[in-house]
């Protein structure tokens, strides 16, 4: 299993979006679908002595949603602020995404506030928030 399908298999588990596809590297264009998007940045943060590091794996979760009226916008926001507390809820309960032998999740957070990514020509729009995932690996 790769980092990227650890925190998609993750990310399915927070309970207002368990049954709204959660996609890698793609956004369909119609309400309501979230995706997982790589980001790029560093790596690895630190390397030790003993061949071990902490790495990052930066990502954005993006959705198509609507946005045709002032609610709906608010709706959306108010989606990203609640999914990021959980993100940070999850770290201090210590329940983090499953990665393969020799990495272990530390931390995944929220960096910022949800944002409108892009505005379509139609009553839609891409909402976006960037993430990041801790973890260390052992050699």
């Amino acid at each position: 299993m790769t980092v990227l399908s650890a925190v998609q298999t993750f990310i399915k588990t927070y309970s207002p979006i368990s049954n709204i596809p959660v996609l890698i590297d793609f956004l369909a264009a119609e309400p309501t679908q979230f995706a997982i998007m790589p980001l790029p940045g560093a790596q690895i943060v630190e390397k030790y002595i003993n061949g071990g590091s902490t790495r990052e794996f930066p990502f954005a979760v993006q959705s198509m949603e609507s946005t045709a009226d002032e609610l709906e916008r608010l709706e959306n926001i108010g989606f990203y602020e609640t999914f990021a507390d959980w993100l940070e809820s999850q770290t201090e309960l210590d329940n983090l995404p499953t990665l393969t032998t020799g990495k272990t999740a530390t931390k995944i957070e929220a960096l910022g506030w949800a944002s409108l990514y892009e505005q379509g020509q139609s009553s839609t729009g891409i909402y976006q928030i960037q993430c990041k995932l801790t973890y260390d690996q052992v050699p």
